[in-house]
């Protein structure tokens, strides 16, 4: 009973917050995140390449386009969030710009460091009661948990996130030796044997 009390002890947090040892929030994005499989394609514009002096289709083509973008547009912000932040208050709100900011400079985490003594007073004007105040909310709403590390947090992924929730998958597969072998029969002679 005693050693029960003292892990629960030790589990706390100065301010009273549980600390965790994995982030408690991934259970629920679990539950809150769309799977299924979608079959991205082309359409009916399929581009071949060509060899000119035989006419041989050599391969396939595609157009592709790339874009150079701010990395502040990668920070997702998820509906769950969006509905979240409305409801907290001044000291809240400038916290959690904290928090946005640290989150943007660091991709595919799932925790990170915040801590007063490394704000930059010039982007975000706070005072230390403010901060304190405005992180126990964000831990109250769920934005953030504590981890067992002092100062690093475990970031809520259903609220918002800098990197992929999603993970894409390509699937590779041989063509059949003998439809190749009849394709290529009818190429070379325009009629099958």
């Amino acid at each position: 009973m005693i050693e029960n009390k003292i892990q629960t002890e030790v589990k706390k947090s100065r301010r009273g917050l549980p600390r965790h040892v994995k982030n408690p929030f991934l259970n629920d994005t679990n539950i809150h995140t769309k799977t299924g499989i979608r079959r991205i394609t082309t359409g009916k514009d399929r581009l071949a390449v060509v060899n000119e002096n035989t006419g041989e289709q050599v391969g396939h083509g595609g157009f592709f386009q790339s874009m150079e973008v701010d990395k502040t547009q990668f920070v997702k912000l998820y509906v769950d969030g969006v509905s979240a932040i409305e409801g907290l208050s001044s000291s809240g709100k400038k916290v959690f710009k904290i928090l946005y900011l640290a989150i943007r400079d660091n991709k595919d985490t799932d925790t990170i460091l915040m801590s007063f003594d490394i704000v930059d007073q010039e982007i975000v004007k706070i005072s230390r009661t403010t901060y304190f105040k405005g992180m126990k909310e964000l831990a109250d709403k769920k934005f953030i948990a504590e981890t067992m590390i002092q100062n690093y947090y475990f970031i809520n992924p259903d609220y918002m996130f800098n990197g992929d929730r999603l993970t894409f998958m390509k699937t590779y597969y041989l063509k059949d030796k003998k439809a190749k072998t009849k394709e290529n029969k009818i190429n070379c002679q325009g009629k099958t044997q």
